[in-house]
């Protein structure tokens, strides 16, 4: 998540224009964004994957939490599982996951928009 966030940063720095700038400088930043959104995409397609291979580990390690239960109920047996540090554990690691990819989708659309301001820009649109 560090070099995600490193990497986030890298462009979000490109964000703000507090002065003019030219357009052969808005073009590059518009670059910069499309390049920024390419990589994101293959970010998400990483964490997808893995984001799979985790619900795979929470619903084995959930199983078999319920196969230890020695409760009288169904419903009890579950609550036990859900509550045990195992399956806590992959849950709060698949639902990392989950936040990253949210995380990267927000930045895909805030480097989305700024690719189209920076791309208008060049062009002369915000003249």
């Amino acid at each position: 998540m560090n070099d995600m966030k490193l990497f986030i940063d890298t462009y979000a720095v490109l964000l703000p224009v507090s002065t003019s700038i030219s357009y052969t400088e808005a073009e590059r930043r518009a670059g910069e964004f499309l390049s920024a959104m390419a990589k994101i995409t293959d970010l998400k397609h990483m964490l997808n994957d893995e984001k799979i291979k985790l619900l795979s580990v929470q619903t084995a390690t959930f199983a078999q939490e319920m196969g230890k239960g020695t409760a009288k109920t169904v419903t009890e047996n579950k609550l036990t599982a859900e509550a045990s540090g195992e399956y806590t554990k992959a849950r709060e690691e698949y639902e990392r996951i989950e936040n990253d990819i949210s995380y990267l989708k927000a930045y895909y659309d805030i480097f989305m928009a700024a690719h189209v301001f920076y791309r208008q820009m060049a062009k002369g649109v915000n003249e």
